[in-house]
């Protein structure tokens, strides 16, 4: 016991002596800087220094910063100065004034873009509330937090906000914990960073505590506690004892549990770790109770002292008010940005009804030109008769079709069926029709240069006759493309239903996808994200007939992502992303992108047959459609839409074990 004692002093007296070297030379360049923005940040790096063993001295130099800055005019560094104000604040166990105190700093950073003061303040907020017990509010700061700082690529902020909430939800949701947790070591790993991975460890550890996996759990405390005995951090010495403590108290190892405790308790008086005292302090005062109750009663009587002055009613009571204030705060600003983006928006009409009406007109004008050079042209026909009985043949299959559709009761209703096919087919046969009449007119005005010896003028119009032959193939084509589609919709169903594994489905198609578009576009990149839970059972389906939705859906996420890409800044991130999840004896497939959404107006019709919002040429609008009866016809599922246009769409298709 007196060498663990020992070791914690020298420890104590190394960590120290160490910032103690490092503030003298701190102070050193103060006493040399005469710009005030030098003082100012000299001064909130002291604070930064100080704060975690000595919150009074950290207070010192925050409030020192504050004052000069608010003096000189300079917001940034009062943004600064304020936000360690409040970490200061915090460990003084001022909760209450600590939050209002982020709070500002919060409101002036967003005034002035600082983003990085943003997710400082973010960070410290969520402290507070992890403290008061608030883990929901505590994830959601720091999940923002985290968010910043890795569009700023601040990624050693970014692991430290990733450790916190990994340590927010090892109360209460295990598995989030250990995947957020493992999630800032793999990034502590990559960036070759080990200031945050005793306390990463330390969360590890007690995530395989509460698994029951003492062997593992021990294991990563006593490296952390090897760590931070290595880099001198007290602070975290004290979580990995702490941790060790309940963990030998749950094996029902007591006397490890107390030494753990106390050295635990010894460092934290130490220093002012007011919590971590009161923590160590209560679990003394249960090891004790019913052996030495004198011992028993110190330290109970101290734990509550501690207790009350951190968390007593009145501040509980502040910190509601803080918070209630807080929220109408976000939507005051919420309805004022709202405010602001629908003036935007009638602008934005008033714009597009001013460039509509001049492209009506600048349309009326060249309708009355080609009028007129229709009336210059004689009507021949007899040298695109091939390409009429192509276009007959092509009719014939599309009736074909038609039939077969009303056959396997693919679309809703006949008339649905009937007018998209028209409204389809009628682009392409204009302009067949237009073309074959130009052509002929053409073919006798070439005729009559020939009789009149006009050989070049001859050339001329022969070239031109060339080319509205190959707008006439082009459309044709177009027309065989929209009944090979129409076909590829009647062989729904056709195949065998299996025992089918959606998760290797969904790997296999998403992949598919991405690197068929990759092919296409070289620059295109995207992040694919996979979330697959690995309890789903195999589904009772057709494999074929399910590929070819996740296939749909796949290359309309990556379609809509890479169009936002054309127009988004350098700061956009392409992301598809596939979750699946088994709820009430039923499999849930989620596809989402962060692409162009898709507008409430057309929402409702996107999986009628022949809707695209694809420019001409690059969709026939019947893969949706086709998706929607593979799900609900051919296997008695479900699919659902959710988006919000210009940020994101989500379809949610549900598939029950066994279909019939």
């Amino acid at each position: 016991m007196k060498k663990t004692a020992t070791a914690l002093l020298l420890l104590l007296t190394s960590f120290t002596l160490s910032a103690q070297r490092h503030n003298d030379s701190l102070k050193r360049l103060l006493s040399q800087g005469t710009a005030d923005t030098v003082r100012i940040n000299l001064l909130v790096d002291l604070s930064r220094n100080y704060y975690l063993l000595m919150p009074d001295s950290g207070f010192y130099f925050a409030s020192k910063a504050l004052a000069i800055a608010k003096k000189s005019g300079n917001e940034e560094g009062e943004v600064h100065a304020l936000s360690q104000v409040g970490f200061s604040m915090w460990l003084l166990g001022n909760i209450p004034e600590a939050l209002q105190t982020f709070y500002s700093s919060l409101h002036m950073a967003e005034r002035i873009n600082d983003e990085w003061s943003v997710a400082r303040n973010y960070d410290g907020i969520s402290c507070i509330y992890a403290e008061n017990g608030d883990m929901r509010s505590a994830v959601i700061y720091a999940q923002k937090a985290a968010t910043i700082f890795n569009r700023l690529r601040d990624y050693e902020n970014e692991v430290d906000e990733l450790m916190d909430i990994g340590d927010f939800y090892s109360t209460s949701q295990l598995d989030s914990s250990l995947f957020y947790t493992k999630k800032a070591f793999d990034l502590s790993t990559r960036i070759h960073d080990t200031n945050w991975l005793p306390q990463i460890l330390t969360t590890l550890g007690k995530d395989y505590m509460a698994k029951g996996n003492k062997a593992l759990a021990l294991y990563n405390l006593r490296k952390s506690a090897a760590m931070a005995l290595k880099y001198n951090e007290p602070y975290n010495l004290i979580g990995a004892y702490q941790a060790m403590a309940y963990l030998f108290s749950k094996s029902n190892e007591l006397d490890s549990c107390l030494v753990y405790t106390k050295q635990a308790f010894s460092i934290s008086q130490k220093g002012l770790f007011s919590l971590n005292r009161e923590n160590s302090a209560a679990l003394l005062a249960s090891l004790y109770y019913g052996k030495n109750d004198h011992e028993a009663a110190f330290y109970y009587h101290m734990a509550s002292e501690i207790r009350d002055s951190l968390f007593n009613d009145e501040k509980q009571r502040k910190v509601l008010i803080l918070n209630i204030a807080e929220q109408q705060h976000e939507a005051d600003l919420k309805s004022t940005q709202e405010k602001f983006v629908a003036r935007i928006r009638l602008y934005v009409v008033i714009a597009t009804a001013a460039v509509l009406l001049f492209i009506g007109i600048m349309l009326w004008n060249n309708n009355r030109k080609q009028i007129k050079v229709n009336k210059l042209l004689a009507e021949q026909k007899e040298e695109i008769a091939s390409q009429r009985d192509h276009l007959g043949v092509t009719i014939e299959r599309l009736k074909a079709t038609q039939s077969q559709l009303i056959q396997s009761e693919k679309m809703a209703s006949l008339g649905e069926l009937t007018a998209g096919i028209a409204h389809e087919i009628q682009n392409p046969l204009n302009f067949v029709n237009n073309f074959s009449d130009v052509n002929r007119e053409m073919l006798t005005e070439l005729q009559e240069e020939l009789d009149k010896g006009e050989i070049a003028e001859a050339k001329a119009i022969a070239t031109d006759i060339e080319q509205n032959e190959q707008k006439i193939n082009h459309h044709g084509k177009r027309a065989e493309a929209i009944v090979k589609g129409m076909l590829e919709h009647s062989r729904v169903g056709s195949g065998v239903k299996e025992p089918t594994d959606i998760n290797q489905l969904a790997d296999e198609y998403i992949r598919l996808s991405y690197h068929g578009l990759r092919a296409k576009d070289k620059s295109f990149n995207a992040e694919l994200i996979t979330n697959f839970d690995t309890s789903v059972p195999k589904v009772n389906a057709i494999p074929q007939d399910i590929g070819r939705v996740m296939l749909n859906l796949f290359n309309n996420a990556f379609y809509a992502v890479n169009q936002k890409q054309k127009t988004a800044g350098a700061d956009y991130k392409p992301e598809v992303s596939v979750t699946t999840s088994t709820e009430n004896g039923q499999v849930i497939i989620k596809v989402k992108d962060n692409g162009i959404g898709i507008p409430d107006a057309i929402k409702e019709k996107i999986m009628q047959p022949f809707f695209t919002t694809k420019p001409t040429g690059e969709g026939t609008g019947l893969g949706l459609s086709l998706t929607y009866d593979m799900v609900v016809k051919g296997h008695g599922g479900q699919i659902d839409i959710n988006t919000r246009d210009g940020e994101f769409t989500e379809f949610i298709i549900v598939l029950p074990v066994k279909s019939l």
